[in-house]
């Protein structure tokens, strides 16, 4: 099927919102989606999705953003846009990864067991030497990796800058404790 309108009054009907020249597009460039699609390995109700995802997409831009397209066709930019959703899916399809293991073959990990090491016992101690707000704030942000906010709100401090200084003040004397012995 071909196109009746060109390209520019296409575009003007499609910031319109014109429900017809949004099929015409739809019917116009399908077909021909779906034959350029063949070349990756995607499932035809993929790729149909894919491309109807991509109208969907095209349409958006065209009526909300109010898409004025001057140096591509509609269809370029329309393949465009499915050929970003193709190579997703495709991305997609490959984190899936089928690994066939024999019960006969393994690989034996060794773990090591001179835990804690000297640094570890050192820093311990270092750290048992400091005061209970200290342990707390840096054990908060070190070990269970929170946020400066997600501080404040379980603890006592009024805003972020006071547990930012105060865990910087914390640090520093932990650095020194190293330090002195």
């Amino acid at each position: 099927m071909k196109n009746t309108l060109n390209d520019n009054e296409l575009q003007t009907l499609l910031r319109a919102d014109d429900k017809k020249a949004l099929e015409e597009v739809y019917l116009s460039y399908k077909q021909e989606f779906l034959n350029y699609a063949k070349r990756y390995d995607i499932d035809a109700s993929d790729v149909l999705d894919i491309y109807q995802d991509a109208i969907i997409a095209m349409h958006q831009n065209f009526v909300t953003s109010q898409l004025e397209l001057q140096t591509s066709s509609i269809k370029t930019y329309l393949f465009g846009i499915g050929k970003n959703k193709l190579f997703k899916k495709l991305k997609e399809k490959q984190r899936i990864i089928r690994v066939e293991v024999k019960n006969d073959e393994y690989t034996e990990i060794k773990i090591e067991r001179d835990l804690p090491t000297k640094n570890q016992l050192v820093l311990a101690k270092r750290l048992s030497e400091l005061s209970e707000t200290c342990k707390t704030i840096l054990n908060l942000y070190y070990y269970r990796n929170l946020t400066i906010e997600e501080i404040v709100d379980l603890t006592h401090y009024k805003d972020a800058n006071t547990v930012r200084s105060h865990k910087s003040r914390c640090l520093k004397h932990l650095k020194t404790l190293f330090k002195v012995n």
